[in-house]
C-alpha cells in the first residue's frame, strides 16, 4: 500500500529546474531512500515535504488525501529532521523537548519516552551544548518522535556522524521501522542505501532515474567481489566457466558477472579450495543507474 505520493513535482529558482516532474510511490512501512548526488534535488525536495518550501506545483497526497500545509490534522503524521537539528544550547534536552511537547500537546511522560527510545535517558539533564553531534542528531530524532508519526522524513540524517553514530543511527532506523513507522531518507551515499532502506528511488539534474525495490535488486544483481591474494589464479578458474565473465580485475579482488542467476555459496563452490579466498560479496549495481 501507498502511504505517501508525490505527483509531477516541479520546482524553480529561478531559471534553475531543481525538481522536474517528479513523481514517487512511497510504501508503508519502508525505508525508503531518496539518492543522488549534491544538486540532484533530494534536499529541495525534503524542504517541500516540511513545508520549509511554499512555491512549488504538482501535489502531494497522504493515504490519497492531498496534503494541504494548513490542515494540520495530517501534518501530525509526518515527524521530520532537515539538515542538522538546532536547540538551545545552554537548556538540557529535557527541557528542549520539554518546549517542543507545550507546542505539540504532547505528555511529559511521552517526552522519557522518546529519550529513551534514542538512548539518551541517562543525559536528558546535561545541557545541549555538552552533546557531541551524534548525540544531537539521535535529540533531534527524538524531538521528530514527540507526537507519535507515522511517517518520519529525514533529511542526511547520518551526515557527518562517525562510524559508531552511524551505526547507532542505522539500529535506531530500524527500530522505528519495525515499530511500523514509514521512515523516508536522503543521502549521497549508495552503502547506506544498501544496508538499510528497503526501496530507493534514483535522482539526477531533478528527475527520477530508477525507482527499486531493493530486495529484488540485489536477488537480481549478478555481480560478484571476490577478495583473495591469488587473482590470477581466480581469473582462470573463471575463464573455465562459460556463464562467468570477468568484469575488472584489481591487486587482491576481482570483479565478475554471471549469466545465470546464482548465490554467493555457488560462487565459493566453483573454487573447491583450489584459491584461498578472504570473502565473496554481491556488488553493488546501483551506481549503474547514475550512467544510463
Amino acid at each position: 500500500m501507498t502511504i505517501l505520493e508525490i505527483k509531477n513535482l516541479e520546482k524553480y529558482y529561478e531559471s534553475f529546474h531543481a525538481l522536474n516532474n517528479l513523481s514517487l510511490s512511497i510504501p508503508e512501512k519502508s525505508i525508503f531512500g531518496i539518492l543522488g548526488p549534491n544538486g540532484s534535488g533530494k534536499s529541495t525536495l525534503m524542504r517541500i515535504l516540511a513545508g520549509l518550501i511554499r512555491s512549488w506545483k504538482g501535489g502531494i497526497f497522504y493515504k490519497g488525501k492531498e496534503l494541504n500545509y494548513k490542515n494540520t490534522d495530517i501534518l501530525k503524521n509526518f515527524g521530520f529532521m532537515i539538515e542538522s537539528p538546532t536547540f538551545y544550547e545552554y537548556l538540557t534536552a529535557y527541557d528542549n523537548l520539554s518546549i517542543l511537547s507545550k507546542l505539540t500537546k504532547t505528555s511529559k511522560k511521552r517526552i522519557f519516552e522518546v529519550l529513551e527510545l534514542v538512548k539518551l535517558e541517562n543525559r536528558m539533564d546535561e545541557k545541549v551544548k555538552t552533546f557531541s553531534y551524534g548525540m544531537k542528531q539521535r535529540l533531534g530524532i527524538a524531538q521528530s518522535l514527540l507526537h507519535n508519526p507515522e511517517v518520519l522524513i529525514l533529511d542526511e540524517p547520518n551526515n557527518g556522524l562517525d562510524p559508531p553514530g552511524i551505526r547507532d543511527m542505522d539500529k535506531l532506523i530500524n527500530f522505528l521501522n519495525d515499530e511500523g513507522k514509514t521512515i523516508l531518507i536522503s543521502t549521497h551515499i549508495l552503502g547506506e542505501v544498501e544496508s538499510l532502506c528497503t526501496d530507493v528511488s534514483i535522482l539526477r539534474d531533478g528527475r527520477l532515474l530508477k525507482s527499486l525495490n531493493m530486495k529484488q535488486t540485489q536477488l537480481d544483481n549478478n555481480k560478484f567481489k571476490i577478495v583473495t591474494d591469488d587473482v590470477e589464479k581466480a581469473k582462470l578458474i573463471f575463464e573455465n566457466h562459460s556463464d562467468i565473465r570477468v568484469i575488472r580485475i584489481d591487486t587482491n579482488s576481482i570483479l565478475i558477472a554471471s549469466k545465470r542467476a546464482t548465490t554467493v555459496e555457488k560462487i565459493f563452490n566453483i573454487f573447491n579450495g583450489k584459491v584461498i579466498l578472504d570473502s565473496i560479496s554481491r556488488h553493488s549495481n546501483l551506481l549503474d543507474y547514475f550512467y544510463d
